[in-house]
């Protein structure tokens, strides 16, 4: 009615108000229409919270009212700011819990390469015990090769000096011998 008194054109967009006339929205900026042609006072409203809106201003100009049931849960359709600020939120939160996981990741590679170097590490020492009981065997093994031809030497072209200390020798080795077995 609003439009036909102040353009001369039939109202193009109808399948749009029929849809957007029953939002909470819309229902509040009628109501504050109308109250503002019953007082020629401005009225200071609220933009923060929207009024409550009773059955009565869920009639349209035809005087039928809206399905209660389309506006009772409903409230004023979010802003773009307020749609941004979630997508921003929502978007950290992904971004946390990908780095959380990223994380937790890096910590089992690094525990993992933690525990292999720690059994390469046990590898190289058990190798580096059998090489060292290796060069052990065989400074023993060159250690009775040398006391056996000391053993063997022939003592009767020496002097008696020489006897004397080759036989204390001999009995030194022969002693340690024995002591061992």
């Amino acid at each position: 009615m609003m439009y036909k008194k102040k353009e001369e054109n039939k109202f193009q967009f109808m399948h749009c108000y029929n849809v957007l006339k029953n939002l909470l929205k819309w229902q509040t900026k009628r109501t504050q229409l109308a109250a503002s042609k019953t007082s020629n006072k401005k009225q200071k409203t609220d933009d923060s919270t929207p009024a409550l809106c009773t059955p009565a201003c869920n009639a349209d100009e035809s005087g039928a009212t809206a399905d209660p049931k389309n506006t009772e849960g409903e409230g004023r359709p979010m802003g773009r700011k307020k749609a941004k600020q979630q997508m921003r939120e929502r978007s950290d939160l992904s971004r946390k819990e990908s780095l959380d996981y990223l994380w937790d990741k890096k910590k089992e590679a690094d525990a993992e390469k933690e525990r292999k170097l720690e059994e390469r590490y046990k590898i190289a020492f058990a190798l580096e015990q059998q090489r060292i009981d290796l060069e052990k065997n065989k400074f023993e093994l060159k250690r009775m090769v040398q006391e056996d031809q000391l053993l063997r030497t022939d003592t009767s072209a020496m002097s008696i000096e020489e006897q004397e200390y080759y036989k204390n020798v001999k009995n030194q080795i022969l002693s340690h011998r024995s002591a061992q077995a």
